[in-house]
């Protein structure tokens, strides 16, 4: 089986949801809606794809208290592997506090080891481990697009496939490096309004069609209504599934988790939508990206259904 690496960014995901207002100024709002769960790109993608049977490993960096130590020990539970895990002494995990209330939510976020994940992946000893994957996955926004082009053409001549969720982050296109690093790349995972951003277009289909580049895949996730890949053999579809929401934080993260697993067993792109759309959609009936995401069991007995 071919083996995956997700490299990214790592958060403590504390979520409250289906709040119905927000506190006021001086007061406290006790709430029963409450989770917390690992998240960022790598963790969601890495867990959601080891869940199925996939062969994983997270690169990223964590600190060294307690809640950390409880990162590695939740990731190995799931079968994610940790040794790409870098501890930084006297740091502590980033930590993310997501508010959602029925038609918005918020953001707080406190960066913490995440600020040394560039000088980490980028590091000459990281970026040799990395050709030890089949495939390496990217979840994470950096400074400088330049030194990450030339890590994708090295692992590209080590015959290392590679996927980018390039997240929100449009002005990328302008900066130096980022043409060639896109170019590079196998897999790219926008969402529906990342898309239309990155390529200055008013559909969907549109912006996929001119971002696409020869023989790349690239997908757009549309949330409920499913998912639209363009590849080489030409457009596919797949809608979404009915699911009772509770929360969508690190969705799409899961549906990469999904696809990638399914993409790295050879399946067509249809297929691969299919598996996307599923844990991508499950992971939002329980708090965070990951918590509900499915086994190879479950993810079977869905995708009969969708057929």
């Amino acid at each position: 089986m071919r083996s995956l690496i997700a490299v990214g960014e790592f958060f403590f995901d504390l979520i409250f949801y289906r709040l119905e207002r927000l506190p006021r100024m001086g007061e406290e709002l006790f709430t029963p809606n409450f989770g917390l769960t690992l998240g960022g790109g790598a963790p969601n993608t890495g867990i959601t794809a080891a869940r199925l049977g996939r062969k994983v490993q997270v690169a990223t960096v964590l600190g060294d208290t307690a809640l950390d130590d409880f990162a590695i020990k939740s990731l190995a539970k799931d079968g994610v592997g940790t040794s790409l895990i870098r501890r930084k002494r006297g740091a502590m995990g980033a930590i993310t506090v997501s508010v959602s209330l029925p038609k918005d939510r918020f953001l707080l976020t406190y960066p913490g080891s995440n600020v040394f994940l560039e000088e980490y992946v980028l590091a000459p000893v990281t970026r040799k481990k990395l050709t030890a994957a089949a495939h390496v996955h990217f979840g994470l926004s950096p400074r400088d697009w330049k030194p990450y082009a030339n890590l994708l053409r090295s692992l590209k001549k080590a015959g290392v496939t590679t996927s980018w969720d390039l997240g929100w982050n449009p002005s990328a296109v302008r900066k130096p490096g980022f043409r060639d690093l896109f170019g590079a790349l196998d897999v790219v995972f926008f969402n529906r309004l990342e898309a239309l951003r990155y390529a200055n277009e008013k559909s969907p289909e549109r912006a996929i069609r001119k971002l696409a580049r020869p023989g790349q895949v690239i997908v757009v996730k549309l949330g409920a209504k499913g998912a639209m890949a363009l590849g080489p053999d030409g457009l596919v579809r797949s809608p979404g599934i009915k699911v009772n929401s509770l929360d969508t934080t690190g969705a799409g993260d899961a549906f990469n988790g999904g696809f990638l697993h399914a993409w790295l067993d050879g399946a067509e792109p249809l297929d691969c939508l299919r598996a996307g759309n599923v844990c991508g959609a499950l992971s939002t009936t329980m708090p965070g990206g990951n918590a509900a995401t499915p086994d190879k069991v479950a993810l079977a007995k869905a995708l009969r259904k969708m057929k």
